[in-house]
C-alpha cells in the first residue's frame, strides 16, 4: 500500500534573512546569494519527497513570502490553510529575530493547534567565519519557543512529550547547551530528543536544511497516522469495518475497491480533507446502506404471510 499527503508549508521572516536561500538550497539544491531581489508578495515551489518509515509519498508546496512591511496585511492571503511553518531569523541581525516573534505570535493566534512550527536561524555560515558576529544566542531561540508555547511551564521542563501548542518539548533538559562555535547549530541535531522545533542553518553551505524538512515531513506523516488511528477507532466504536481487498483481507483506507491508491490532503481543522471522512466512507456506507435496504425488503414481503 503507498500512501499520500500533500502538505502546505510557509516560511516567513522579516526582509533579507534568505528565506529564498532557503527555499531554493531545498528544492533545488542551489545557493540564491542576498543580493537577489527581494520576493515580491509570495511565490511557491513544490518538492515531491518519501517518507522512509512509512513509504508515504509526500508533496510539499513550499511558499516563500515577500518580508517587507507593506506585504505584512495580505499576509494571512499567503498562510491560510498552512500545515506548517518556517519561521526565519538572521543570527547574525537581533531585529529580525524581534520580527520573527511577531510572525510567531500572529500565527499562534490564527491557526489550529495541529500546525507543525519550526524557528530556523539562517546564516550559521557567517558566525563560522567570524563567532563575533552572532547577534542571537541559540538559547535565545529556544528560551522564547519554551515561553510563548509553554507558557504554563515553570523553567525548562524536562519530561518528553510529543510536539504542538500545547506539550511540552524534549529538548529542553539539564543537560549543557551547545556553544556557538560547535557544529555551527544547536548540538541536538544528532540526539533523539523527541522534540526539533529550533534549527540553525546555512543555505550558503547547505548545512541543517535538509534536516528542517525532514523533521516536518516526519510530522505531517506522523499527523496524517495519527488521523488514520482515530478514524478506525471511530470505526470500531459504530460496528462499521473497513473495506475489504481482492484477497479478502480488510483494506487500508488508502485502498478503496475501485480507487487505486487514494491521496490524503492535509489541512487546518480538516477543512481540506479529502473524500477520507468519518464515521462513514464511500466504499463502506453505500454497501452497508444497500445491505439494510435488503433486508428490510425481504422482512416487509413476509410480512403477513404463512409461509
Amino acid at each position: 500500500m503507498s500512501n499520500s499527503l500533500e502538505a502546505k508549508i510557509v516560511v516567513l521572516g522579516s526582509q533579507g534573512v534568505g528565506k529564498t536561500s532557503l527555499v531554493h538550497r531545498y528544492v533545488k539544491n542551489a545557493f540564491t546569494p542576498p543580493t537577489t531581489q527581494s520576493t515580491v508578495g509570495a511565490s511557491f515551489l513544490t518538492k515531491r519527497v518519501v517518507d522512509i518509515d512509512t513509504s508515504t509519498v509526500v508533496r510539499l508546496q513550499i511558499w516563500d513570502t515577500a518580508g517587507q512591511e507593506r506585504f505584512r496585511s495580505i499576509s494571512k492571503l499567503y498562510y491560510r490553510g498552512a500545515n506548517a511553518a518556517v519561521l526565519c531569523y538572521d543570527i547574525t541581525d537581533p531585529y529580525s529575530f524581534d520580527e520573527m516573534g511577531r510572525w510567531f505570535k500572529e500565527l499562534k493566534t490564527n491557526l489550529g493547534e495541529d500546525v507543525v512550527l519550526h524557528v530556523v536561524g539562517t546564516k550559521s555560515d557567517v558566525v563560522a567565519e567570524d563567532p563575533a558576529k552572532r547577534k542571537v544566542p541559540f538559547e535565545r531561540c529556544i528560551e522564547y519557543v519554551a515561553e510563548n508555547l509553554y507558557p504554563t511551564q515553570n523553567g525548562p521542563p524536562h519530561s518528553a512529550q510529543t510536539s504542538g501548542w500545547g506539550s511540552v518539548p524534549a529538548v529542553f533538559h539539564t543537560g549543557g547547551m551547545a556553544s556557538p562555535q560547535s557544529n555551527r547549530s544547536s548540538g541536538f541535531w544528532g540526539q533523539d530528543l523527541g522534540w526539533d522545533c529550533c534549527h540553525e542553518i546555512s543555505a550558503k553551505d547547505g548545512e541543517g536544511v535538509d534536516e528542517v524538512f525532514r523533521v516536518i515531513t516526519r510530522k505531517l506523516v506522523e499527523q496524517q497516522q495519527k488521523k488514520l488511528e482515530e478514524e478506525q477507532r471511530q470505526y470500531a466504536m459504530a460496528g462499521v469495518t473497513p473495506a475489504m481487498d481482492n484477497n479478502g483481507n480488510v483494506a487500508g483506507y488508502f485502498d478503496y475497491p475501485g480507487n487505486g491508491n487514494g491521496s490524503f490532503r492535509l489541512g487546518t481543522g480538516d477543512k481540506r480533507r479529502s473524500w477520507l471522512g468519518f464515521p462513514t466512507t464511500p466504499a463502506v456506507a453505500v454497501h452497508q446502506q444497500d445491505w439494510e435496504e435488503d433486508i428490510n425488503r425481504v422482512q416487509k414481503s413476509k410480512s403477513g404471510r404463512c409461509c
